[in-house]
């Protein structure tokens, strides 16, 4: 058993796994010995912290908090499901037998101290039994079991994160496929607004000329038609600026070059793209209470099914 550089690592952190991380992941490591194979499988899917559940059995029970130590070192949410298994050798008896080689060496070694002293006392039975190597014992001391332990959670840890990597670029590229349909649906909207704030300042305009006529009831003052006009041209004023939306527009395009930036980057993103769906969905109920087109109430409803497609697979990264 290669077993000496695994001792090393017992408290160590594996290298940081590059890219975005899901949450989902699998790994499955065998470890061979004279004793028998140590299996250890983990399984993990997204949760809001790190969850670790062990299943082992009794015998290997001294070595979880080992495990947990690493599996917190190097996972930083996700729930965890870890399984440690012992597989005994069948094919090699459980009781101890006699290495006949060191058996021989032995005996050849009392017949020469023999000759050369004929009245030595010759070895007792239980003296060859407690003469190291007489015996093969295929049982692990307990540093080899707990190097072979840590060899095992540092392999598994390495093989749960390069699945979970794979999975995390997976989802980096749906995601980013998600902000650009976005995008596509804010750019097509955008230039259309200077019409929509038009149309509506006409309608408002017009609205309130027919009530000016009805007040005046044909007999219009001048003086009195300037002011109202100027009231009007006010109000009209007001109302745009209530419903313009170029700075909403402005804070999407930002959270969505954000966005796009930190799926690029490294490390747990999980959190910050929560925080920024968040974001979203604020602007796009803002985009859709100002609306001042059918157009605009579609896009926001196109933007509000997006960001929580988006949201839902947020939730699998690390």
């Amino acid at each position: 058993m290669t077993q000496s550089a695994s001792a090393r690592a017992s408290h160590a952190r594996t290298d940081p796994a590059h890219g975005i991380q899901s949450m989902t992941g699998f790994s499955s490591v065998s470890l061979p010995s004279r004793a028998g194979t140590l299996v250890l499988e983990l399984r993990s899917v997204n949760s809001r912290f790190l969850d670790i559940q062990m299943r082992m059995p009794d015998e290997l029970r001294p070595f979880e908090s080992l495990i947990r130590e690493q599996l917190g070192a190097n996972l930083q949410r996700g729930k965890v499901e870890c399984r440690v298994a012992w597989v005994k050798d069948g094919t090699r008896s459980s009781a101890p037998r006699l290495h006949a080689d060191v058996l021989a060496q032995l005996a050849s070694l009392q017949a020469a101290v023999r000759q050369a002293m004929p009245d030595a006392e010759g070895l007792r039975v239980a003296d060859v039994l407690n003469w190291p190597g007489v015996l093969e014992d295929n049982s692990l001391d307990a540093d080899e079991l707990r190097a072979l332990m840590a060899n095992a959670v540092e392999q598994g840890i390495a093989a749960l994160q390069a699945s979970r990597l794979r999975e995390g670029e997976r989802l980096a590229g749906v995601l980013a496929d998600k902000v650009r349909a976005m995008q596509t649906v804010l750019a097509t909207l955008e230039p259309q607004l200077p019409v929509f704030l038009k149309t509506q300042a006409d309608k408002i305009t017009a609205r309130l000329q027919e009530s000016l006529g009805r007040a005046l009831n044909g007999n219009p003052l001048e003086s009195a038609l300037t002011d109202l006009q100027d009231r009007i041209r006010q109000e009209v004023g007001i109302h745009q600026v209530r419903v313009d939306v170029t700075e909403e527009f402005d804070r999407l395009k930002t959270h969505f070059s954000e966005i796009l930036r930190i799926l690029t980057s490294k490390g747990p993103v999980g959190k910050r793209l929560d925080f920024l769906t968040q974001e979203l969905n604020r602007e796009a109920n803002t985009l859709g209470s100002k609306s001042t087109a059918i157009e605009q109430t579609q896009t926001s409803i196109e933007l509000k099914v997006l960001i929580e497609q988006l949201r839902e697979q947020v939730q699998n990264l690390e």
